[in-house]
């Protein structure tokens, strides 16, 4: 595949109609022909293809709502029964699918993958030689040390933490690493048995760079309303948490 653009960004969505119009809004003063690729698993944009170009969007099936159930206590969490992993695996890899096509779509080297409550207000700064960016504000428990070996075990890296939402990375590794998990699906199915939340791309993105060896990396640019009151104030372009326009 040839890249011809530096950055692309894919958002998955609902209904979260007024959240997805400002945020794309704001993205385009920032990045005015930067590729987007939308999947919402609730509610047809389309008519966003009409307000701007470089715009594809697309309405699939409803893959999360049936993973909300599932809990995920080590020892009396209900996510090892056999319908939850099911729930978990689709949702999973209709992520993994739905990534795969927006790359191809937007042909760039780095993707931006938000939700509706992310804001782009400024140009990101990715550091050289860097595959995975994120927060990396999650900590591993101890009890559920079990996904280290399952990546170790197929010649990955362990991860302590993680937290790639907004998350920011590397096409061709994440190309390089789907390659990996195609080949070998037992691979998902033994860790969404070590850990709860697979399908949540916050982690399964981390999941899926530490297969080959790539750990994700402390994003600056990030800045979250809930947890800084004085984000308006500050010079972060990749804001999170922005939910004013939900309704």
């Amino acid at each position: 595949m040839n890249f011809y653009d530096p950055i692309g960004f894919f958002y998955t969505c609902y209904k979260e109609h007024r959240a997805v119009e400002y945020s794309i809004k704001r993205l385009r003063r920032v990045y005015p022909d930067a590729p987007i690729y939308l999947v919402s698993e609730g509610a047809d944009f389309s008519y966003l293809e009409e307000d701007y170009d470089e715009i594809s969007t697309h309405l699939e099936e409803d893959t999360m709502s049936p993973t909300f159930h599932i809990t995920g206590d080590y020892w009396q969490g209900n996510f090892r029964e056999r319908n939850n992993q099911e729930a978990i695996h689709k949702c999973a890899w209709a992520t993994l699918t739905r990534l795969e096509k927006a790359i191809d779509y937007c042909k760039t080297e780095y993707m931006v993958m938000c939700d509706p409550d992310v804001l782009v207000r400024g140009k990101l700064t990715i550091p050289e030689g860097a595959k995975l960016l994120g927060t990396r504000l999650n900590q591993l428990p101890p009890e559920f040390k079990g996904l280290q070996k399952v990546l170790t075990d197929h010649g990955g890296i362990p991860i302590d933490c993680w937290g790639a939402q907004p998350c920011v990375f590397h096409t061709e590794t994440f190309l390089k690493a789907l390659s990996v998990l195609k080949s070998d699906r037992t691979i998902l199915d033994k860790l969404s048995m070590e850990y709860y939340a697979l399908h949540a791309h916050d982690l399964l993105l981390p999941l899926m760079f530490a297969l080959v060896g790539e750990e994700e990396t402390f994003n600056p640019d990030i800045i979250e309303c809930e947890r800084d009151g004085a984000w308006q104030s500050k010079p972060n372009p990749l804001v999170h948490q922005f939910r004013v326009y939900y309704e």
